[in-house]
């Protein structure tokens, strides 16, 4: 039995994802294929667009076999602490032989080659990195610069350093080594937009951000009962004019974009207004802000003093979530790390688990039970099911159920805004279903 592994976001899945799935079947010839996913909250510090469950029966139904979630705040933290968190999850499985990613290079061995350096980190490195930290950089110009103070290879690296998934696929590599796993990594080149793209282009796979964007322009119309994709042209009698226009635009794009076996999904999901943007959760900001001060703000992961003092200096300027974080952004902290401080002090996310302690099931394929079967005899962390029964399981690991817990809140926010937002009934996170295909 040969097992790959993904780690992955799917914020949404789109046919970049199932064509790096299909090549792990076709090319690396695997049985079958696990995602180590990103739960409600992704690493960018907003929540995803649409649930888990949603995002997981989407990779499901494209061709992977079994789905974990990743801990709120693995999902939530920097690449590096992403990384690390994702390869201990699939590592803790014992059966993962390799981890597959996309990268803008698709070079396996230069990949592990810069990983090797950075993860051994010599003095000479170490010492230009804090120069360079406490120069004002920013951590990714800080590293790069430090690279090419110490190393005679340093262009070659830092060409690697600038693209933003060959930065990530050097952390899953960074990861395998300094967790001494025998997971191989295997990178393939990433084709379509580049990551950071906005606008979608014909004949290429998208980019996720390229998707939201588009959603972004989106009017749910105030009436109507979409939940017939096929026919939802007949029920839009009610809706404006730009609302229509708007649903035909992102129904042709997801025909373009999107797996068949995910356009459904995608179409519901959006139809019902079942989903979530950054800025829905500005009430909940705007109380959390009243609250803090910078003592508290502090004990947040990925918050210093200095931005905890203009957070508060800026707090009566809110207006969203995007304009607070453009407002809060300078050349010493990327806008990134600012709303993944702001989302941890919105859910209390204080650090990261050294190790990550249980595999919690968010799907799997029918015909998949081979591949959990082999799981619970080879696993060396418990595999949950069914989280009602996750006291029991984890009953001699106290700090276990508190990650659980810490997910479990976060999880029960994000269903409580969408159930706000849709008027619907809400779903505690010990009740809602595993998804089986």
């Amino acid at each position: 039995m040969k097992t790959a592994g993904i780690i992955a976001e799917y914020n949404p899945f789109h046919t970049g994802h199932e064509y790096q799935i299909n090549y792990i079947k076709e090319k690396l010839r695997t049985d079958y294929i696990v995602i180590a996913m990103s739960g409600d909250f992704v690493q960018r510090g907003t929540p995803a667009l649409f649930s888990k469950y949603v995002r997981a029966e989407m990779a499901l139904r494209s061709g992977a076999d079994l789905v974990l979630e990743l801990p709120v705040s693995i999902s939530s933290a920097s690449a590096e602490l992403f990384a690390r968190g994702g390869v201990q999850l699939l590592d803790g499985l014992g059966v993962t032989d390799i981890l597959c990613f996309g990268s803008e290079c698709g070079d396996t061995d230069a990949l592990m080659e810069l990983a090797k350096i950075l993860a051994e980190e010599p003095e000479a490195f170490q010492d230009a990195l804090r120069r360079n930290l406490k120069d004002g950089m920013t951590f990714p110009k800080a590293r790069s610069m430090a690279l090419s103070a110490v190393f005679p290879e340093s262009e070659k690296y830092q060409q690697l350093l600038s693209s933003p998934n060959n930065i990530l696929g050097i952390e899953y590599c960074k990861a395998i080594l300094r967790e001494n796993s025998s997971i191989s990594p295997v990178s393939i080149k990433r084709e379509g937009n580049d990551y950071h793209e906005n606008t979608l282009s014909e004949n290429h796979f998208p980019s996720a951000s390229a998707i939201r964007n588009a959603i972004l322009d989106f009017n749910v119309p105030p009436k109507g009962d979409w939940s017939n994709t096929k026919h939802s042209h007949c029920f839009l009698s009610e809706a404006s004019e730009t609302s229509i226009q708007n649903f035909a635009f992102l129904s042709d794009m997801a025909k373009k974009f999107l797996p068949a076996n995910s356009l459904e999904l995608f179409l519901q999901a959006i139809s019902r207004n079942h989903y979530l943007l950054e800025n829905d959760l500005d009430t909940l900001y705007r109380y959390c802000l009243l609250q803090e001060k910078e003592e508290s703000l502090c004990t947040y992961l990925d918050m210093s003093h200095a931005l905890a003092r203009r957070i508060l200096s800026c707090r009566d300027q809110y207006k969203t979530f995007s304009q607070f974080a453009d407002l809060l952004k300078t050349k010493e902290i990327t806008r990134t790390r600012i709303q993944r401080a702001l989302l941890h002090m919105l859910l209390h996310i204080q650090s990261v688990p050294a190790q990550i302690p249980y595999a919690r099931v968010l799907g799997f394929r029918k015909n998949s039970s081979a591949l959990l079967g082999k799981i619970k005899k080879c696993s060396s962390i418990p595999l949950l099911t069914r989280l009602p029964d996750a006291a029991a399981v984890l009953e001699n690991a106290p700090q276990a159920m508190d990650l659980l817990n810490e997910t479990t809140f976060a999880s029960n926010l994000y269903e409580s805004i969408l159930a706000q937002k849709n008027s619907a009934s809400y779903v505690h996170e010990y009740r809602q279903q595993i998804i089986i295909v």
